[in-house]
């Protein structure tokens, strides 16, 4: 490999100094790269909007084990059916059935103009969310009666397919909120990386094999002739063999970006700099690889996850009420 790269320097010399190479930027700026019409910057520092969430989630945990404790004691002071503990209930279950405004202003003619659909889908998460939680905390995470139980797990049973939903709307959808994709444009986003990985980085590629081995991927990604059960195996294990060849494309670009170095005497930033781009090509044309090829199978899970999550929404809405009424006879 060594000798290969050093008889193509001259090339790469002015591969890497061209308009379609290396961008240099100051370390405290991290390279962004072009995915789907958006950027992404090699900087994999946990966002302010991730670190609140993690931050949120350890907080209601460790608020629900002392809830939980003191209700086991009797030494809570709330109870469920009445006071405080009655209208976290009553908040967290307005809240789930303020959800079903969703599905009207989607699918019913006379919410049209009722405002962007993105913002009626931000509501319905953020309730989604919402209203289960102030419901357990409602509960002091103890079911005391059958209407309380069948009310209970028919909101985890919601709000975890609820999560599965939002993670299959994800992978074909751009963004959270974003329109919806489609697979041609997938397609032309694989082949987009592919040109940027073959025309800058040609010679580092085909010198330490990756160029192959990216090739290879795609062949086995998009390859459609297997039966249903090799075709469902790959679709579930082909992250995990992303990952792999990633970490395998990195560390052989590491070695070849470290003897670059030294045959154009490039100081540790530059070698840096040249090591991130190269890297970073090679990742992103394997996740926009991975999207394409799972596409249209997450397209078919999110109609069947649409199917299953209806009647779940409206078991929760039915068994709600009758909680509800329930427990007014009860106090």
């Amino acid at each position: 490999m060594a000798s290969e790269i050093s008889r193509d320097q001259n090339t790469v010399a002015t591969a890497a100094g061209s308009s379609h190479a290396i961008e240099r930027r100051n370390k405290n700026h991290p390279i962004e790269v072009k995915v789907f019409g958006g950027t992404r910057a090699t900087d994999r520092r946990m966002g302010v909007g991730a670190r609140v969430v993690w931050s949120s989630s350890v907080v209601l945990i460790l608020m629900a084990w002392w809830v939980y404790i003191k209700a086991s004691a009797n030494e809570l002071d709330y109870k469920p059916g009445v006071g405080f503990g009655y209208y976290l209930g009553l908040v967290g279950g307005v809240m789930m059935l303020l959800m079903l405004l969703y599905p009207v202003r989607k699918h019913m003619q006379l919410a049209r103009n009722w405002g962007p659909l993105r913002y009626w889908f931000m509501l319905h998460m953020i309730f989604g969310i919402g209203g289960p939680v102030l419901v357990l905390f409602h509960s002091t995470f103890h079911v005391r009666s059958l209407n309380a139980g069948v009310a209970l797990y028919s909101m985890l049973l919601v709000a975890a397919s609820g999560i599965i939903g939002r993670f299959i709307y994800k992978r074909i959808h751009h963004g959270l909120y974003g329109r919806k994709s489609n697979l041609e444009e997938l397609q032309q986003a694989v082949d987009a990386n592919q040109n940027r990985v073959s025309k800058v980085n040609e010679v580092l590629m085909e010198a330490t094999g990756i160029g192959e081995k990216l090739k290879q991927f795609r062949m086995m990604a998009i390859d459609q002739k297997r039966g249903l059960v090799v075709r469902a195996w790959k679709f579930m294990t082909l992250s995990w063999q992303r990952r792999n060849l990633a970490v395998h494309c990195r560390n052989e670009l590491r070695r070849a970006a470290a003897h670059l170095a030294k045959t154009q005497g490039w100081n540790k930033q530059q070698q840096e700099q040249y090591y991130l781009e190269v890297s970073q090509d090679a990742e992103e044309y394997l996740r926009a690889v991975q999207q394409a090829a799972q596409f249209s199978s997450y397209e078919r899970l999110f109609r069947l996850w649409h199917i299953l999550h209806s009647p779940f929404v409206w078991l929760l809405a039915i068994s709600g009420i009758v909680h509800v009424i329930a427990t007014k006879f009860m106090y």
